[in-house]
């Protein structure tokens, strides 16, 4: 008798660079010089199925803000009824911010510990399944979520630059490694992040460049997300549960 499939949820956060003191070097695995600036969600009931996802921005710079945009990616995922967690690179990076950073941001307004106490009981209850070792295995090296899902054939929809009208460059301030191709990297999302939060802050909102900025971190947040269940599909899991 053959075993239903059952349900999957994925997720992904994006990063905006915190203040840190000018004589610490940053640090991308430090959750004190990183926070939360967006997360998507995605749910697929099973395999072939349609994917529902849900992007959840940080509506300011406040700590508030970013314990907002934690525990609302945790109800959303703590609502549908997936037992396995997939993510990329989860295990060394998207989970250990999500915990941290609620820690981080509950104690600097000394409130709400309901929230980091909320992410780790998610999480022990989850199967988390991190598919960056599994496709390590596969091919015998380690790439980077886009060259994993070319080299296993699957698309993912890129985030043309010229498409929308944000009113900032972030090519310039890439790093000179990340390249000048005009498409939304992982590398530009502080640059238009913190500048996102900074019209956020002053109510700037309506503006068409506000709403250009969202438009574009959603639609690359969400490429980050809605292939990991086809890449799950594809690439055998090893030792990758936890």
């Amino acid at each position: 008798m053959s075993t239903a499939p059952e349900p999957r949820t994925a997720f992904d956060i994006e990063t905006i660079n915190a203040e840190i003191p000018d004589d610490e070097e940053f640090d991308m695995k430090n959750s004190e010089h990183v926070e939360m600036f967006c997360i998507c969600a995605a749910y697929q009931p099973e395999p072939a199925k349609p994917v529902d996802y849900e992007v959840f921005f940080r509506e300011d710079s406040s700590p508030e803000a970013e314990l907002d945009v934690i525990e609302e990616t945790v109800q959303w995922l703590e609502s549908k009824p997936g037992h396995t967690l997939l993510t990329y690179n989860g295990n060394s990076f998207d989970i250990p911010h999500l915990e941290e950073r609620a820690r981080i941001a509950a104690e600097t307004i000394d409130r709400r510990f309901n929230v980091p106490e909320r992410v780790e009981s998610f999480l022990k209850g989850t199967g988390s399944v991190d598919l960056y070792p599994c496709v390590t295995d596969a091919l015998g090296e380690k790439v980077q979520f886009e060259e994993a899902c070319e080299r296993f054939e699957i698309r993912v929809p890129e985030t043309p630059l010229d498409e929308y009208e944000m009113g900032i460059d972030p090519i310039p301030q890439r790093p000179t490694y990340k390249g000048i191709e005009p498409v939304f990297k992982g590398c530009d999302v502080p640059v238009v992040g913190e500048r996102y939060l900074k019209l956020a802050d002053v109510g700037a909102t309506d503006t068409l460049v506000f709403q250009e900025m969202r438009a574009a971190l959603d639609h690359y947040a969400t490429t980050d997300v809605t292939p990991l269940f086809e890449l799950a599909d594809r690439v055998p899991i090893v030792d990758a549960a936890n």
